[in-house]
């Protein structure tokens, strides 16, 4: 039976859901834009009079403290090459379409222009006290407002030259405090009681009867409707007013000298000087909308307000500077934040979306904002979707469930708790409770399923495609088959499950490790090593438009669905994604409760949980940054200079080895997730990916030519493919110069060659004087033979030959004794011969030695023998003359023998390089791989010939094959052959020539 409190709750419930309607966009500037702010605090420059932005995509901030310029990323304070100031007071700075920016000063400085690195003055004739104003004409002429004077207000500097514009022109004398150059060329000037405007290609000014008060602004939006703004109100230009935009909105103090701007969505933004910011959303709207310190702002004294190519919105305080750009995440501001208890969201079949906190629950319909449904007579505990656009919010006690048709209220058992819950195609509520096991609602009845003896308890349900009832265990459950699908860490095999969410086709089960995909009783399963982003993710819904959308502790990541079930299907391929994260307005983590954490509205927004609050992303409003980043090069760092800008080529001091090259993108949306990639020609033809860094720093350099290349790409991957570029030179120092590493390698090569020459005619010495001990000693040996043994075969001779004559000659023993004698002389002769051989040759020259050995040998008649020379004859070793000619003469002798050649011809050839003789015959030859048969025999003729050869340093080579003769090459190095002089040097130095003769 109802309690009285349940009938109330009924009749609130049946009307409520269904009682909501989509209402006026409460959102405010907190909830719609992503703030940044930058504080002095933080190293951020205060007191910003005004903001602008150049050609390369800096944001130029000028206020007291000086001019600066910012990357996103870093402030940058510009000092004038003039002599300084006591300080240089920014009054208005402008980026001109050529690139210059203009600056205009206070306190009687002029206006100086930064071009190409350096702030020069711009030598404006008669400065004002204050440049109130600077525009850019349609033809590029810049307009200067010069307040605080009452004649000749505006100056204008064109082709080179400055003009001052006054009383001539139609001009009022009057002090002149804002100018701007609308989108048709017309000219408007803002004085102290009216404003005034020069039409395109007129001479002279027009009234437009509009009072107004001191230190007054203009704007104008993206029609080009003109608006004022003065310390009464900001109102459209009654004579280019739009019809449909004739309000006029109240000031909501003394504005003094608050700037105004319509940015590209035609939203009106206005600073106050002591109330912050405000902004008209909509010219229809009652009222504005404000941002103050109070939004965290960094100060509520705004001066400045400007917004930049890519639509962000930029405010100068006292303070510092903040941004202001469309926040792709936003918060739902009609449901308070950070709940005690966490949120509970389910979304039903009708698109309306349900939130509870910790005691209230809400709907948002589609294009609607949350409103209160009731007040939960006790904490909601979960909440989930059922069959006929109803709602299951089961509480503490009771069950409550809306439907249409009224409301349901079922009595808890005792042992009850809600951790989520799911209701399944047969319409079965399925309740898992923990410790207190899973229970089961089915047609007012409950059925229970304690946790079985050393089984995990049940910690979340959902109903997965097929409309089954899907119950999440912290582990194995142990249980019998029963009527639902249990999923467990055991059986997804991810470790430790975080969650269990419902896709369209599948469950999906998500830890540290990745995500697991369950359809058909088969588990697919995708690691957070490849694919970081599936995490931890503790919500997934996937839409009919194609997207699967999570939430988890990398942000909220939203992928094409397709994309998905590919890299399921094919682990480790390509997953497209994007991240929003805390840069885009995600202000909190996720809650790790169970129950829906993203669901899909009627209207197509996506809804997220977090600790905080609930957020919203619309993906119909998400947009994508067009804009490729104008990249520019800030610094180039090297031998302790500093250039700013560089551009052209930069020559560095010679010897330079290292250099450090600093680098920005004009892209100020989201300046983190900007991306770089640079090279440096002349050392490498790669690209090296930066990402987020903003210097290049290159080491151990030579001298050559560089040419430094650096791209980016914003935050939505745009690239700009043309990118920088700056050219680089470093001269050589005295020592890398190409003529004096000529002249050290060849002074080297020099050394080497006299370190070489020496050492060869070390040991050519060496070999000498073992070849003159040699000879000295063969000398000593050829005097004792001649001294003793052939002296005394001498003596017998005689002696013999003096009995022989006293022998009768018709005795036998004369002829015998006598034939004796004669065996003797020759004897002797032989000894002679021999003695001669042992001592130096006779001074005359090698080929005549040979011609003279040739005729000794035992050739035939018939053998045509004959010995030539090649080059200018030089004076050779002794030892070297005695060993070439044994050598010669055993090569000669075993030709003679075996060779049966018809020609034999001997070739001496004095080279720079050495001497050369060669023995070569045309006679039956040998296969020179296999040792002739007097070798094999035990004669060692040829063992002999390199024993000599290799004794004086000298090479033997033996040439032949059967049937083609032979040939014996004998190479002495000069060192070694010729007996050298200071003009032999420089004959090896110089060449030499010669002829041949045979």
């Amino acid at each position: 039976m109802r309690t009285a409190l349940h009938a109330a709750v009924a009749a609130a419930l049946m009307a409520a859901p269904m009682a909501v309607a989509p209402s006026a966009d409460a959102a405010s500037l907190a909830n719609d834009y992503k703030h940044v702010s930058w504080s002095v605090e933080g190293g951020a420059p205060g007191r910003i009079n005004t903001i602008g932005q150049s050609r390369d995509g800096y944001l130029w901030l000028g206020g007291v403290e000086g001019l600066f310029r910012f990357d996103g990323v870093t402030f940058e304070k510009i000092e004038s090459e003039q002599p300084k100031p006591a300080r240089l007071v920014v009054a208005e700075v402008l980026g001109a379409r050529s690139g210059d920016v203009w600056v205009g000063l206070a306190r009687g400085a002029g206006v100086a222009v930064y071009r190409q690195g350096r702030l020069i003055d711009a030598r404006m004739p008669n400065p004002s006290r204050e440049v109130t104003g600077l525009a850019e004409g349609p033809d590029g002429a810049i307009w200067v407002a010069r307040g605080g004077r009452g004649d000749h207000t505006l100056a204008r500097w064109r082709n080179g030259r400055w003009d001052e514009i006054g009383a001539e022109t139609g001009l009022p004398s009057d002090r002149v405090w804002h100018i701007h150059v609308s989108r048709d060329g017309t000219l408007w000037v803002v004085l102290d009681k009216t404003v005034v405007f020069k039409r395109p290609g007129a001479a002279r000014f027009e009234a437009t009867n509009e009072p107004v008060t001191s230190r007054a602004s203009i704007g104008e939006t993206p029609d080009g409707a003109i608006w004022v703004s003065d310390t009464t109100s900001t109102r459209p230009l009654r004579p280019s007013a739009l019809p449909g935009s004739s309000q006029a909105f109240s000031q909501l103090g003394e504005v003094g000298g608050a700037r105004i701007l319509f940015d590209r969505r035609g939203q009106l933004w206005g600073t106050t000087w002591t109330d912050g910011v405000f902004n008209v959303a909509r010219m229809t709207q009652p009222g504005a909308d404000t941002f103050t310190a109070r939004d965290g702002l960094t100060s509520d004294q705004t001066h400045a307000v400007f917004e930049d190519r890519e639509g962000n919105i930029w405010v100068g305080t006292e303070l510092g500077v903040d941004m202001l750009r469309p926040a792709a995440v936003a918060v739902e501001p009609n449901i308070p934040q950070n709940s005690a208890r966490g949120y509970r969201l389910a979304a039903r079949e009708d698109g309306t979306v349900f939130v509870s906190d910790s005691k209230t629950l809400y709907a948002i319909p589609a294009r609607g904002s949350a409103r209160i449904v009731m007040q939960a007579p006790s904490l909601p505990a979960a909440l989930c979707a059922g069959s006929g656009d109803s709602l299951w919010m089961p509480l503490n006690q009771e069950v409550f469930r809306l439907s249409p048709n009224g409301v349901s209220v079922f009595r808890r058992p005792s042992e009850a708790y809600s951790y989520g819950c799911a209701e399944d195609r047969e319409g079965r509520l399925w309740i898992p409770a923990l410790e207190k096991g899973l229970n089961m609602l089915a047609e007012g009845r409950w059925s229970h399923w304690p946790v079985a003896a050393g089984g995990a308890p049940p910690g979340n349900a959902v109903r997965d495609a097929q409309g089954r009832a899907v119950v999440l265990y912290r582990g194995d459950p142990k249980q019998p088959p029963m009527p639902f699908l249990a999923v467990h860490r055991g059986r997804v095999g991810i470790g430790e499950i975080e969650g269990v969410m419902a896709g369209r086709t599948a469950v999906f089960a998500s830890s540290a490790r990745g995500l697991a995909r369950l359809s058909a009783d088969r588990v697919q399963k995708l690691g957070a090593e490849a694919y970081p982003w599936l995490g931890s993710i503790n919500g997934l819904a996937q839409t009919a438009a194609g997207d699967t959308w999570t939430i988890g502790d990398a942000g909220i990541v939203r992928m094409r669905t397709a994309d998905l079930d590919n890299a399921f299907a094919h682990p480790g391929a390509p997953l497209p994604h994007r991240v929003f994260d805390f840069r885009d307005g995600l202000n909190s983590y996720p809650q790790k409760v169970p129950g829906a954490q993203v669901v899909e509205g009627g209207d197509g927004r996506i809804w997220f949980l977090t600790r905080r609050n609930v957020l919203a992303i619309d993906p119909a409003r998400l947009t994508t940054n067009p804009t490729p980043p104008p990249v520019a090069i800030r610094s180039l760092t090297a031998a302790g200079r500093k250039l700013r800008d560089p551009t052209g080529t930069v020559v560095l001091p010679a010897g330079t080895k290292a250099l450090a090259i600093g680098y920005a993108a004009g892209s100020l949306s989201v300046p983190s997730r900007v991306r770089f990639r640079f090279q440096l020609e002349g050392l490498n033809e790669t690209w090296i990916d930066a990402d987020a860094q903003r210097a290049a720093f290159f080491n151990d350099l030579g001298p050559g030519h560089y040419r430094f290349r650096v791209t980016a790409a914003n935050e939505d991957g745009v690239w700009n493919t043309e990118g920088s570029a700056l050219s680089i030179t470093i001269p050589p120092t005295l020592l890398e110069t190409w003529w004096f590493r000529l002249l050290a390698a060849a002074a080297v090569g020099l050394a080497l060659w006299m370190l070489y020459s020496l050492r060869l005619r070390r040991v050519a010495r060496n070999i000498r004087e073992r070849l003159e001990e040699r000879t000295a000693e063969r000398e000593r040996i050829a005097r004792e033979l001649h001294d003793t043994l052939l002296q005394g075969v001498q003596g017998l001779i005689l002696r013999f030959q003096a009995a022989a004559e006293r022998v009768p000659e018709r005795h036998p023993a004369r002829a015998a004794i006598e034939a004796a004698l004669e065996r003797a002389e020759a004897v002797l002769v032989e000894g002679r011969d021999r003695v001669r051989d042992l001592r130096s040759p006779d001074g005359r020259r090698l080929d005549a030695i040979l011609q003279e050995l040739v005729e000794q040998q035992p050739f035939a008649p018939a053998v045509d023998v004959a010995v030539g020379s090649l080059g200018l004859p030089r004076e050779l070793a002794p030892r070297v003359v005695d060993e070439t000619v044994r050598i010669v003469g055993e090569a000669l002798f075993n030709t003679a023998r075996h060779a049966q050649a018809g020609q034999v011809r001997v070739l001496v050839a004095y080279h720079a390089s050495g001497l050369r003789v060669v023995v070569r015959d045309d006679g039956r030859g040998f296969d020179a791989d296999t040792p002739p048969r007097s070798e094999q025999e035990g004669h060692y003729g040829l063992a002999g010939m390199r024993e000599r050869a290799r004794r004086m340093g000298a090479t033997l080579a033996l040439e032949s094959q059967p049937g083609a003769g032979a040939s014996v090459t004998l190479n002495v190095p000069a060192s070694v052959a010729y007996a050298l002089r200071p003009r032999d040097w420089l004959r090896r130095i110089f060449g030499e020539s010669g002829s041949a003769r045979a």
